[in-house]
């Protein structure tokens, strides 16, 4: 029995042959045992198989967003605290620009510098897209979801600043770099986590965060990618990506593109 199990983007399809019980089957069947929701069970959709690269190292990768979020969540209810060190920072350091606005996202494009300059890294570009797009919008919901919980009155006055969604951002991809390419060079790993911390430092500099909304952002970003590289199926291979397909429709007035994938 053939299945063809079609994802969109605008709704979802099932198509397959007729099922057919007869013989063994309709005994399996009459059990309560059905052949096609067992074998649907299997789908990866239905299974979690964790291909986890840094399962021998135990805890150790969970160490510093827990402490990063711990941290910041504890200093989020030390106003005073939080108060003396955006003095310090408007004092020493204040910050007007817009660069934060664009390195936030500098390690994503290091990320893919590198694979377009032929130097690979643990993942074919398949699965590194998946992976970055995963991080990117599971950080998003997160932070998005506390952000809106919490509303925290930002220091130059306006609302949702904890945690800090620019650090966030930049350390989601940060780990991505680690990731990908930490074994090769330490040093992508330290230039990666580099410029993702001085968009935090940027953030408080502009007075557009607290040093709390910073920590538990850059402990977010982290923890969202871990998390991504934990359930990951690693199936974008380019044998996978042959089976997408894009083409454009029209429905009256509409006009659009729908992504087709054939399992």
């Amino acid at each position: 029995m053939t299945h063809l199990k079609y994802i969109f983007l605008c709704f979802l399809y099932l198509a397959g042959n007729p099922t057919a019980y007869s013989g063994d089957f309709a005994k399996e069947k009459n059990r309560g045992f059905d052949p096609f929701f067992s074998e649907f069970h299997t789908d990866s959709i239905h299974r979690l198989n964790f291909r986890y690269a840094d399962k021998e190292r135990g805890m150790r990768p969970w160490i510093a967003p827990a402490l990063l979020i711990t941290t910041g969540t504890a200093l989020h209810f030390m106003p005073d605290v939080k108060q003396q060190f955006r003095g310090f920072a408007q004092e020493h350091f204040p910050y007007r620009g817009n660069l934060d606005d664009y390195a936030q996202y500098a390690p994503a494009a290091a990320v893919y510098s590198l694979h377009a300059l032929g130097i690979k890294g643990k993942n074919n570009f398949g699965n590194l897209t998946a992976i970055v797009l995963k991080s990117f919008v599971l950080n998003a919901v997160i932070t998005t979801g506390v952000k809106y919980s919490v509303d925290e009155e930002r220091p130059g006055g306006d609302s949702h600043s904890f945690p800090s969604g620019h650090t966030s951002k930049a350390f989601t991809l940060a780990h991505v770099m680690h990731k990908e390419y930490g074994e090769k060079n330490i040093w992508f790993s330290i230039g990666a986590y580099s410029c993702a911390a001085a968009v935090g430092v940027m953030r408080v500099a502009k007075d557009a965060h607290w040093i709390s909304d910073v920590l538990a952002g850059a402990g977010t970003g982290i923890l969202s990618t871990e998390l991504v590289y934990l359930t990951h199926q690693y199936k974008w291979d380019n044998e996978h990506i042959r089976r997408l397909d894009i083409f454009p429709f029209q429905t009256r007035n509409q006009k659009g593109l729908t992504l087709v994938y054939t399992f």
